[in-house]
């Protein structure tokens, strides 16, 4: 199985999400009045503190009458969740393998930068049932039934991503998370896509014909016309990636490739999933 070696380090620099109680995970910075490991106090100080900082049960400020705020590192455990989303209405049965392949490496990676929560990274499938690999299986896999519906979809999938870190893997097409009423502040979307659904540039000019629903084709060597298509396309995928951005959900793009042996370029995905997993 490939290695997601940036993903491992950003999931292992990654403050984690839960109370304490089944492992720990810090972070590397000292902060105040918020859960973790405690290391001193200091005394208040209106410029740098809120009122609701202030510990009362502070042994300095029982002693001096002022009060003290506490100094820790945040620490808690991370509870993982990879959500599979697969659309009933999907014709591209090759992007199901895409998705088990990228859901496969990143539980290893979890559990690797995690080791000490190793049993705390689940993995669902949501939508379409499809045939489910191997690996998936070993991993203990969860298809959730009655969520072929898009409305139980969306609240499935929404209920999940409350819950610890989520990584929710799909084209988001059909899958209307913005719509639930919640927000996403731990929560990755990998949007899964061949190319030709997202930017067609490299056709401009040739001799070909592009479907474009029914019986509708698209010249590429006649410029305004492709122009035109083509923008479309870069129009729509960049207004998923906006409604899923205005409800907090970080979005990293994974290109389907069938030169690839696992579907997709591993090193353009382990950048794109690190590089959101450092701004959450």
């Amino acid at each position: 199985m490939p290695k997601f070696i940036r993903t491992e380090s950003a999931l292992s620099e990654l403050p984690s999400n839960m109370n304490e109680g089944r492992g720990r995970h810090s972070s590397f910075e000292i902060k105040t009045g918020v859960p973790g490991v405690k290391i001193g106090e200091s005394e208040y100080d209106p410029s740098k503190h809120t009122p609701m900082d202030i510990d009362p049960m502070s042994m300095m400020g029982m002693i001096t009458g002022n009060p003290y705020v506490r100094q820790v590192i945040p620490s808690r455990p991370i509870e993982a969740n990879i959500i599979i989303h697969n659309s009933p209405n999907s014709s591209r049965s090759d992007i199901f393998q895409v998705k088990s392949n990228l859901a496969s490496t990143l539980s290893s990676e979890i559990s690797r930068a995690m080791p000490a929560i190793r049993d705390r990274v689940n993995c669902y499938i949501v939508g379409e049932e499809s045939e489910i690999s191997s690996e998936l299986l070993r991993l203990g896999v969860n298809y959730l039934d009655g969520t072929e519906n898009p409305e139980v979809a969306d609240i499935t999938t929404a209920d999940l991503c409350m819950n610890g870190l989520a990584f929710v893997i799909s084209d988001f097409e059909e899958l209307a998370l913005d719509k639930t009423g919640n927000r996403f502040s731990r929560t990755i979307g990998i949007k899964v896509n061949h190319q030709y659904e997202v930017d067609m540039s490299e056709l401009r000019g040739r001799r070909v014909e592009i479907g474009a629903g029914g019986a509708r084709s698209i010249r590429a060597w006649k410029a305004k016309e492709f122009d035109s298509f083509n923008q479309s396309l870069i129009d729509h995928d960049q207004s998923i990636v906006n409604r899923l951005q205005s409800v907090g959900i970080s979005v990293a793009r994974v290109i389907a490739n069938n030169n690839d042996v696992q579907g997709f370029s591993v090193n353009n995905a382990d950048q794109e999933i690190s590089r959101v997993i450092k701004r959450l």
